[in-house]
């Protein structure tokens, strides 16, 4: 209650309060874009909580293991931007001021990106009926072997049709209004609630279902744009004109970095559904998969407070101001353990009748399994403040190498553990090589990398005085 009184002020209190007009921008979309972050998370949380027991009615529980199995697979697309996105928003965060600068980043980024989307289109359409995709997610009964290529179809269609209209989430980042995202993002989960209830009454089937629920997504993030361009920022809107080969290549640069790393940040931390559906069969990854979605609500805490840093640590460090990265990054990273702590606790009281209310007590809670999830998520929210100093700085190397490190380590061993421990073994590899792996490293590094900038910063200021 106190951080969110705390952002509340910088809202709706005086620019006087602050040294700058830039600090208070800065810490003024910190805060829009964290309290709207949390209600996002929360709601996109709740929504398939909500809907869990309407669509394990309405498709079952092999089918509703089927379609967990298939996202959990083709997560990887998320990160089909070649890592432009990120890139853009790392550049744009220092450079969001020069109209014309942003209008060559902005142009050139979603031409490219939309001609790979349509290139993607086309290897997908190609290679699809070649491929056994019932096997390929593990497909074991009548049901599921039937439909495993059309939801394969309804998952993979829209996220590619996606990728260039997601890029509107950076843009809105980098300009410190991620809050404008956040609430699309509340709309499109309402709306999506609104279509499962709708749908669950009718007898067009669970592929129908699939298809809005993966829809939805598109629709929002096209809406998003064009109000964007069109009405928000006209100044910036895309044309062919501003597309240039020069900012394209150096775009590229950054963002194959991210690229690679959202590939090893994909593979080693959103792919345990598939895990567990190769190494215990469907059935088991409806209740894992299910309980994981209630312990993941703790990560409202680390999107709420993490991501917007990334954008004010750039501007922070592009004047200089290590010191405000250094103290916004701790007390962040304060918050994020007291919060997350208090939320495992909340999760581990209620999760039995949730699981009553939500599943009709089709899943029954591991308590084992739920500790380990929880454990895992308060050790992410204390490590996410600094990788954001990573991202903001381009230390993506580092990270690459990090976490190539932690997925040739934590991925068989998850797979090893799952086949002969059992299900509640692939959380706790997870926490121990996450911590041991990844937590430890990218702290010693950030704060490396802080001290380098800020002397960086003095020789410039003093190369600029002679």
């Amino acid at each position: 209650m106190k951080q969110l009184l705390f952002y509340l002020k910088i809202i709706f209190g005086s620019k006087k309060n602050y040294e700058n007009d830039d600090e208070y921008i800065r810490l003024r979309g910190i805060a829009l874009t964290a309290i709207t972050a949390m209600l996002a998370k929360i709601i996109a949380v709740l929504t398939p909580l909500i809907t869990v027991k309407i669509n394990l009615r309405y498709m079952g529980e092999e089918v509703y293991g089927l379609w967990s199995a298939v996202v959990s697979l083709f997560t990887m697309f998320t990160y089909a931007d070649l890592g432009l996105g990120s890139g853009l928003q790392t550049e744009l965060s220092r450079k969001y001021k020069d109209v014309n600068e942003s209008r060559k980043l902005i142009s050139s980024s979603y031409i490219l990106l939309t001609g790979i989307s349509v290139l993607l289109l086309v290897v997908f359409l190609i290679i699809y009926p070649f491929l056994n995709w019932a096997e390929i997610v593990n497909a074991e009964s009548a049901d599921t072997i039937a439909i495993a290529g059309a939801v394969v179809l309804a998952i993979v269609i829209p996220r590619i049709v996606n990728v260039p209209f997601s890029l509107i989430n950076r843009v809105e980042l980098a300009y410190q209004e991620g809050f404008k995202y956040n609430l699309w993002q509340i709309a499109g989960n309402i709306i999506n609630l609104i279509a499962i209830i709708g749908l669950s009454y009718t007898n067009l089937g669970p592929l129908a279902l699939i298809w809005a629920s993966s829809l939805v997504t598109v629709i929002i993030s096209v809406l998003n744009t064009v109000v964007f361009f069109l009405f928000q920022k006209k100044e910036v809107k895309i044309k062919f004109k501003f597309f240039d080969k020069k900012y394209v290549k150096d775009l590229l640069k950054v963002g194959i970095m991210f690229f690679i790393l959202s590939i090893f940040t994909t593979l080693s931390l959103s792919i345990d559904n598939f895990i567990v559906a190769k190494a215990q069969g469907l059935a088991e990854v409806t209740s894992y998969s299910i309980m994981y979605k209630i312990v993941s609500m703790i990560s409202v805490v680390s999107a709420m407070l993490s991501t917007p840093m990334w954008t004010a640590n750039g501007d922070a460090l592009a004047r200089g101001d290590v010191q405000w990265v250094k103290k916004a990054t701790n007390k962040i990273t304060l918050v994020s353990f007291a919060l997350s702590f208090l939320a495992s606790v909340g999760v581990l009281v209620l999760i039995s009748p949730a699981l009553k209310i939500l599943t009709d007590g089709v899943v029954k809670p591991d308590y084992m399994l739920l500790v380990g999830m929880c454990l895992y998520q308060i050790i992410v929210s204390i490590t996410n403040p600094y990788f954001m100093i990573l991202n903001s700085t381009k230390k993506i190397v580092f990270q690459i190498i990090n976490y190539i490190i932690f997925s040739v380590i934590s991925l068989p061993l998850k797979y090893y553990c799952a086949l002969n421990y059992g299900v509640v073994s692939v959380t706790w590899v997870g926490v121990i090589t996450y911590f041991l792996i990844l937590t430890i490293s990218t702290f010693v590094m950030s704060q490396i990398t802080l001290k380098k900038e800020g002397k960086k910063y003095v020789n410039q200021e003093q190369s600029n005085q002679n």
